[in-house]
This record gives C-alpha cells, sequence and structure tokens, in this order.
C-alpha cells in the first residue's frame, strides 16, 4: 500500500522500552510485549529511514506509516500570527480518528501552516464552516480558554423539515453512548437557542446558537425537536455516519485575548436547498 511521510504533521508515538544496547531489539521487543504485529525486519526498516529514533534513555518516537492520503487544501478566513481560521470542508475530521489519520484538519493543517498547529475546538466531520485553528504555542492556554469559559459566540444554520413553531432556546442534559449523543434523565448541561430564518415549503432554514459544548449538541438537540438537520442519519431517519449534512458553523465571535480586539469571522459557505 502506498504511504504518505509519516512526519507530515502527524504526532509521532512515544514508546517505552526496555534496556539494551542494540535499538531495533529493544523497539521490537517492547511492540512484541504489546501484541504488535510487527516483525524485527519492519522495525529496522523504520529505524534506517529514521521514523524510529530516542526520545531520551528509555522512550523512543514511532512515525508510522499513514495512508496515502491526497492533500486538502484548507482555505483560510482569517489569520494572524497566533491563529488561523480555516473555512472547513465536509467530510474531513478535525482531529485524526481510526482510519482517518492524514485526512483530518489537524495534520493537513500542519502541512499547511506548520507543526506547532493544534485546534481550538471541533467540528464533527460532516460539518462545514469556520474552525479556529492556534499557530503560535505559547498562545494555546489563552484561545482554548476561551472556549472553557464559554466566551466564544458561535451560529450555525441547518436545514430540516419544517416545523411551524420551535422554542428559542431548548435545554437537556445530553450523554455520549456508542458514537453517539443521547438525552438522559438529570439535571441540563446542554442549552442551543434556536431561531427560523426561511421556510421554502416542506423544507426550512433554522439558526442555532450552543450556549454550551456538548458533543453532537445541535444535532442531537434538533433531533428532539422533531427538525432532524437533512442527511443527518444518525439523529435522523437510518443509520450510519454520513459526510455530509446540511449543518454550517455561520461565524465565530470573541475577544481576542491577546490584544483585546473584537474577533468575528464569518463562513463563505452557503446551505442550498435541495
Amino acid at each position: 500500500m502506498s504511504v504518505s511521510d509519516p512526519r507530515r504533521g502527524v504526532s509521532p508515538t512515544i514508546l517505552q522500552v526496555g534496556s539494551g544496547a542494540n535499538l531495533v531489539d529493544r523497539v521490537a521487543a517492547a511492540l512484541e510485549q504489546k501484541g504488535a504485529s510487527v516483525t524485527r525486519a519492519d522495525v529496522e526498516d523504520a529505524v534506517s529511514r529514521g521514523d524510529i529514533g530516542f526520545v531520551d534513555a528509555d522512550r523512543v518516537a514511532i512515525h508510522r506509516p499513514v495512508p496515502d492520503e491526497v492533500d486538502i487544501d484548507l482555505p483560510v478566513l482569517a489569520r494572524t500570527d497566533r491563529y488561523v481560521v480555516i473555512d472547513k470542508p465536509a467530510g474531513i475530521a478535525t482531529t485524526p480518528k481510526g482510519s482517518y489519520v492524514a485526512r483530518s484538519v489537524l495534520v493537513q493543517a500542519r502541512r499547511q501552516f506548520g507543526d506547532d498547529v493544534v485546534c481550538a475546538h471541533r467540528l464533527d466531520r460532516a460539518t462545514t464552516g469556520v474552525l479556529l485553528l492556534i499557530t503560535a504555542p505559547h498562545y494555546r492556554g489563552a484561545y482554548q480558554s476561551l472556549f472553557e469559559h464559554r466566551l466564544v459566540h458561535k451560529t450555525y444554520e441547518f436545514i430540516a423539515k419544517t416545523r411551524e413553531t420551535i422554542p428559542s432556546s431548548y435545554s437537556s442534559r445530553l450523554s455520549g453512548q456508542r458514537g453517539r449523543t443521547r438525552e438522559v434523565e438529570g439535571e441540563a448541561n446542554a442549552t442551543t437557542r434556536f431561531r427560523l430564518l426561511e421556510t421554502r415549503g416542506e423544507l426550512s432554514r433554522y439558526e442555532a446558537c450552543p450556549l454550551t459544548g456538548q458533543r453532537h449538541q445541535i444535532r442531537a438537540h434538533a433531533s428532539a425537536l422533531g427538525i432532524p438537520i437533512l442527511g443527518d442519519c444518525l439523529y435522523g431517519p437510518g443509520a450510519g455516519y454520513p459526510d455530509r449534512i446540511a449543518l454550517l458553523a455561520r461565524n465565530l465571535s470573541f475577544l481576542d485575548p491577546v490584544d483585546g480586539s473584537a474577533v468575528t469571522v464569518s463562513t463563505v459557505q452557503t446551505l442550498s436547498f435541495p
């Protein structure tokens, strides 16, 4: 199988190794102990390529081969010396997950903007729109704390079937269970504001503003209100994990924790009625 350069944006795995003089033997023994299906010859080849090397006397860094996935250009909406805001396309996870390693925003962003990039927050693989990436390591905490303390205003749009009336605000307790988020009994930990924007027959375009940051919050709350997002077979009819749904992160607003400026960034993408 063709593979892409394992050092292009993919963080190495750190492995604790036992004592010994020979790097190959130490790594092969440690991997065998973990049950990895890797031969000594594989380890020898990786060492010769420079894909395995010492971090310190007892640890090695292993750059594992990753599937050869086509590079994806991430459209830039705004950029400073501290962060970059991209317009995320559908069908690409925010961070490496499962079989998607290079096909993730994090790895593609490191290839495009540098190895220090981290994601300040996440968007689902099937969701498009505004995503903030931090490029300067010493500012990571400042920007990530904005999300932790709910100081970022996020606005989304989605298309779903028409419902004559919807509540302006909906709250419930959400819990992640087996790959999806479900409503459970207990005190609410998630609140989303909703607004009807436009109606075209059986379908409407809605606005959603999450006041909390639970996983799949908008998708779960829209489904609970009887308006599952168009194409969302995880929370609507059908089953599976779609690559695209009619959910768009429209804009992101916050006060910059470094210089105090007001920042608002909006997507250039739009949602289209089928």
